[in-house]
């Protein structure tokens, strides 16, 4: 399932739902948490691709640091017409150990203001029109979908032109432990039955 009222490019769509099949191999429940990330309008840097890079990638390490539960994150850079550096982000909660969003939102909110002066923007609170952001059950094949549909809006190719040449650069995902196969061993679950290229 794809967002059609974007061009989606298949390789980075691609590496996103498989990402998310990684993560449903290794945990039974997933909470899905959407944030937009923004830099201070009058931030100097806000047009620098290095920089921003490195600002990222430090939230990025904080997240899987606090005891936030965070067990994976999908993270996309992209440009407004102003030429601004702008983040989508999903970041992956164990939905074992969390039902709800709204803590780990306010403390990467804070750890992103204390490290850029900027702000988040909280896509929970949005009424889509396919709900990507419902907990995520291993047989649950409708949420699946949902987020594959969610991903898809990562993968769109608008506002990333510096990339055009090589958009796996924008990306960023997390490194996602193998299976523990501890416990009772599971049946085929979403992502065996739906193969991501035909999503």
């Amino acid at each position: 399932m794809k967002n059609k009222n974007f061009t989606i490019h298949t390789q980075l769509n691609q590496q996103l739902i498989t990402h998310l099949n990684k993560l449903q191999d290794r945990y039974s429940k997933i909470l899905p948490i959407r944030i937009d990330i923004h830099y201070a309008k009058d931030d100097k840097f806000n047009t620098n691709i290095h920089i921003a890079k490195q600002e990222i990638t430090c939230l990025l390490f904080q997240a899987m640091q606090f005891e936030l539960d965070i067990v994976g994150y999908a993270v996309v850079m992209e440009f407004n017409q102003n030429k601004h550096i702008h983040f989508h982000a999903i970041f992956y909660v164990n939905g074992q150990k969390r039902q709800k969003y709204y803590p780990v939102y306010v403390v990467l909110e804070r750890a992103w203001h204390e490290l850029t002066n900027g702000y988040l923007y909280d896509c929970q609170r949005n009424n889509y029109c396919i709900n990507g952001l419902k907990m995520i059950n291993h047989h649950d094949h409708e949420a699946f979908r949902s987020a594959c549909y969610m991903l898809s809006y990562l993968a769109k190719t608008e506002q990333k032109e510096p990339f055009k040449k090589r958009y796996s650069d924008c990306l960023f995902l997390s490194e996602v432990p193998p299976p523990s196969h501890r416990g009772k061993p599971r049946t085929l679950g979403v992502s065996k039955f739906l193969i991501p290229l035909s999503i």
